[in-house]
C-alpha cells in the first residue's frame, strides 16, 4: 500500500477504539517475516520482511519499495541516526530515488523493525515486523507475581520531512518537484502493565518528540513536543501474540492499531510495532507515523531502564 506523504507538521492531540485479532500465524522464526500473515495488515504494510542479524550489523528488507515485486534490498549501517536501544540502516540508490530509514533491535532473539521511506512525488512507503526465535515461555505466575512491567525507549518514523542528514547531494539545478525526503522520526519512552495471570495488557507512550526539517519548526526550537500515546487494553493470545487499538492520552477516537510478541525465558522480552495516523495536527493532509519497541521485562536478565527500580513486580 503506497500512503500519502505529508509535508507540514504541527502538534496534535487525537484518539482511539477496536476490531478483533487478525493473528492467523506465529512470527517465530528469527525474522520479521509477514507474507504468512502473521503480522497484521494494518501494520506490515508494504513490509514483506526483514532480516537482521545483530552480531554482523547487517540489515536485508523485502518490500517497502516503488511496486509489488518483492526486492530484497541490503541496507546501510548508519551510527549517526541511532537513538538509544535502537540502530539505524538507510538506503537510498541514487540522489533522485527515494530514501528509505529503518530501525531495529534483538533482544537474545526476539527483534522487531520499521522501515519508511521519505516522500517523493507525494508518496511514500513502510511499514513494521516483529518475530522470536523458540515457543512461547509466558512469565510465570505465582501469589507474589502476575502483573509485570515492560519499559524502555521508542523511536517511530513519519511522513513528515527531517532535515537532510543522509540525502545524497542532488545535481545542482535539479527541480524541488523531483527532490526526495528523508523520514522523521518520533522518539520517547514506552511503558506496559502485564497480567498473565488473566493475559491482558495495556501501556502508553510518553515524552514524545517529534523531529522534523527546521523549516517546519517554530523560531527557537530544535524539535516538537507531540501528545502522549495510550495503547487501550488487548489479551494475549496462547501464541504469545498480542494486537489492540491506540488513542491520544485523554481521547476516545481510534488512531491505529499496536501488536506484539513475548519472547525469551518466560517472556523476558517484549517487541512490537504501532500504527497511527491523523494523531498530529496538520494544514494540509494526515500524518502517520510507524514506531517499535523491543523491551526487556522489568525485574528480569534483560531489564535497562531507570523507572524499573521504581516498579515492584
Amino acid at each position: 500500500m503506497t500512503r500519502f506523504y505529508s509535508g507540514i507538521a504541527i502538534l496534535a492531540l487525537v484518539a482511539a477504539c477496536g476490531d478483533g485479532n487478525p493473528f492467523s500465524g506465529t512470527p517465530t522464526d528469527t525474522d520479521g517475516d509477514t507474507t504468512t500473515g502473521a503480522i497484521p495488515a494494518s501494520l506490515a504494510s508494504d513490509l514483506d520482511s526483514f532480516s537482521y542479524n545483530p552480531t554482523t550489523g547487517t540489515l536485508t528488507v523485502t518490500g517497502v519499495s516503488l511496486d509489488e515485486d518483492a526486492l530484497e534490498t541490503v541496507y546501510r549501517r548508519t551510527p549517526g541516526l541511532d537513538v538509544p536501544g535502537y540502530v539505524a540502516f538507510t538506503a537510498q540508490d541514487d540522489p533522485l530515488d527515494q530514501h528509505a530509514t529503518a530501525y531495529v533491535q534483538d533482544i537474545n532473539g526476539t527483534r522487531a523493525g520499521i522501515v519508511v521511506t521519505g516522500g517523493q512525488f507525494g508518496t511514500y512507503n513502510g511499514g513494521g515486523a516483529y518475530a522470536r526465535e523458540g515457543a512461547y515461555s509466558p512469565h510465570v505466575v505465582t501469589a507474589d507475581s502476575g502483573q509485570v512491567t515492560y519499559a524502555g525507549n521508542y523511536v517511530g518514523l513519519t511522513n513528515l520531512p527531517s532535515d537532510r542528514t543522509d540525502i545524497a547531494d542532488v545535481p545542482p539545478g535539479t527541480p524541488d518537484a523531483l527532490v526526495p525526503e528523508q523520514s522523521a522520526k518520533v522518539t520517547g519512552k514506552i511503558f506496559f502493565n502485564v497480567d498473565f495471570a488473566d493475559n491482558t495488557l495495556k501501556g502508553a507512550i510518553y515524552d514524545r518528540v517529534l523531529d522534523v526539517d527546521d523549516s517546519l519548526l517554530p523560531p527557537g526550537e530544535t524539535v516538537l513536543a507531540v501528545g502522549d500515546i495510550e495503547f487501550d487494553p488487548t489479551t494475549i493470545d496462547s501464541d504469545g501474540t498480542y494486537f489492540g487499538d491506540v488513542r491520544m492520552r485523554g481521547g476516545t477516537s481510534d488512531i491505529g492499531d499496536y501488536g506484539g510478541i513475548f519472547g525469551g525465558d518466560e517472556s523476558e522480552v517484549m517487541a512490537g510495532v504501532v500504527f497511527m495516523e491523523d494523531h498530529l495536527v496538520t494544514t494540509t493532509s494526515a500524518e502517520d507515523e510507524y514506531g517499535v519497541w523491543v523491551l526487556g521485562k522489568c525485574g528480569g536478565p534483560q531489564a535497562t531502564d531507570p523507572i524499573c527500580a521504581e516498579v515492584d513486580d
